[in-house]
């Protein structure tokens, strides 16, 4: 513009220049909000859309039906390639005026072919193989971008340094007004290292274990492993009996432990069936003046009034002439009430009875009224 135009002096181009310099200054440093116009014209915009839509809005039925809209189905193992920026940015006065040099990505949208290219020279440098120079993490299965500079990093670690550094800038090679493209190269090079990883990791196990039985099985040939190889032979059978051995042992000890428990309640139970036979005349004779001191008048069985057949005037019986049973223990009861409480007895041993009121082996002397 300014090799065709002819000026007569320098005060026409001087104003003409710097304002060219000022814009290209402003745009690239992102200095969007230094405008003339309404600052609340975007609010007033907002507002006005808003009334049209509540004046817009047309009354609907409501039935109760809630219909629920079917989401589209994504489709995981379909990856994409996208660009990003619906169309370059145009250029400032002063890269008009050819005063600042523009790249050749900020005319126009680049094409297939040249982003083959531009991925091509990103992949003969392993930019996919290496870790994202922002976050030093690996692409992972994470959007990545691929820069028109040829330079790739993850969508969201290039957004978040474009929207700190507030302006749109290579992290790498510092160029501006860049193109991006969302590209799934480090996926496919993520998975196909983890299923490598897994593989080899699985082929190693099966070896492993495949190589130990074959140790245990065939004995080596060298006569040095070899006696290496009967003598832990030898060590595992002879664990393998020490543990069963004490294991054994354990379990003797716990059934002679019982079994001594067991005879000591024996020896116990026959001293005391000893002594309860051999009760004398005398001795019945002092058993039935406790029970008589102790006034006892119903059976603690039924509940029912005992038999006065001690010719105690403070007793009356209910029933006449039954007969009633006097433990050793000097507890009384009914004959009958106790036949029948020693016939529901899970214990068939007529001497391990115990009396209902305070649990002792008691012989039982049959009472008649």
């Amino acid at each position: 513009l300014f090799k065709t135009t002819k000026h007569r002096n320098n005060r026409t181009v001087t104003p003409l220049v710097a304002v060219a310099y000022q814009d290209h200054l402003l745009k690239d440093l992102a200095i969007n909000n230094l405008s003339l116009v309404d600052p609340f014209k975007r609010l007033k915009e907002q507002e006005h859309r808003r009334k049209v839509a509540i004046k817009n809005a047309k009354s609907t039925i409501d039935t109760g039906i809630k219909r629920k809209k079917a989401l589209p189905q994504k489709d995981v193992n379909k990856q994409s390639e996208y660009v990003l920026d619906p169309k370059p940015r145009p250029l400032t006065l002063a890269q008009k005026f050819g005063l600042i040099p523009h790249n050749k990505d900020q005319k126009k949208l680049l094409t297939e072919s040249e982003w083959g290219e531009v991925k091509k020279t990103s992949m003969l440098r392993d930019d996919f193989k290496s870790p994202c120079v922002i976050c030093k993490d690996d692409f992972r299965v994470a959007d990545q971008v691929l820069l028109s500079c040829s330079h790739v990093f993850h969508r969201a670690c290039l957004k978040a340094f474009e929207r700190f550094s507030g302006q749109k800038t290579c992290p790498m090679c510092r160029r501006q007004q860049y193109q991006t493209r969302v590209v799934h190269e480090g996926t496919k090079h993520f998975k196909h290292k983890s299923a490598t990883k897994i593989q080899s990791t699985w082929r190693g196990f099966v070896v492993r274990k495949w190589y130990e039985e074959l140790r245990r099985s065939h004995p080596p040939k060298n006569p040095i492993l070899r006696k290496k190889f009967f003598e832990d032979k030898l060590a595992e059978i002879t664990d393998r009996f020490v543990a069963e051995t004490m294991g054994d042992t354990v379990d003797r000890f716990l059934q002679d432990i019982d079994q001594s428990v067991q005879s000591s309640r024996n020896i116990f139970r026959h001293f005391e069936n000893t002594q309860l036979n051999t009760l004398t005349r005398e001795q019945w004779t002092d058993i039935e003046l406790r029970a008589t001191e102790r006034g006892v008048t119903e059976c603690p069985i039924c509940l029912r009034g005992l038999a006065d057949c001690r010719h105690s005037n403070e007793t009356t019986a209910i029933v006449k002439n039954e007969p009633i049973a006097l433990l050793s223990c000097s507890h009384v009861f009914h004959a009958t009430c106790l036949n029948a409480l020693e016939s529901f007895s899970m214990d068939n041993d007529v001497t391990s009875f115990k009396c209902p009121v305070c649990r002792s082996l008691y012989r039982k002397r049959i009472v008649e009224c």
